[in-house]
Parts: C-alpha cells; structure tokens; sequence
C-alpha cells in the first residue's frame, strides 16, 4: 500500500430487476481510506444504508469510496424491499 495511488470511486449501481432494491452488500477488494453513503458490515464488506433504495429500471450513484490503489468491487449480495 506504500506508494500506491488513492483514488476516488462512485458506485454506480443498476437495478435490472422488476423489484425495488433495498440494500446492495459489496467488498471493493481494496483498502478504503474514506466513504460516503455506505455502511461498514464488516471488516472489507459494505452495504447502501437503507434510506437509498432503486426502484426497477433506476439507476443509483450516491455512495462511493475512497481506496488505495486499484479496486475492482463485487456485489455479494441485494436485498428487495
């Protein structure tokens, strides 16, 4: 992590689905300096808070995150309202 770049990153997250979306649980798979709009689950894992739902066929991007270095994040889990 000594040296790497930080950089900024915005979620931008689709809903495809014919439900409302309540909450999307994500790891960025990089260290996180800063975040807005997103609440720690656990050590590397994050979720949306739940006031920021997207309804079907919406597009969301409220939240993001700072991070050292690269991060290619991957949804672990969406929860329906």
């Amino acid at each position: 992590e000594n040296g790497s770049p930080v950089k900024q990153y915005t979620l931008r997250i689709s809903n495809g689905s014919p439900s409302t979306v309540c909450s999307v649980q994500f790891k960025p798979n990089a260290s996180i300096k800063d975040k807005w709009n997103l609440e720690e689950v656990s050590s590397g894992l994050y979720r949306t808070p739940s006031w920021m739902t997207i309804a079907p066929g919406a597009v969301s991007d409220q939240a993001g995150y700072i991070a050292i270095g690269d991060s290619v994040p991957t949804v672990s889990s969406v929860q329906n309202c």
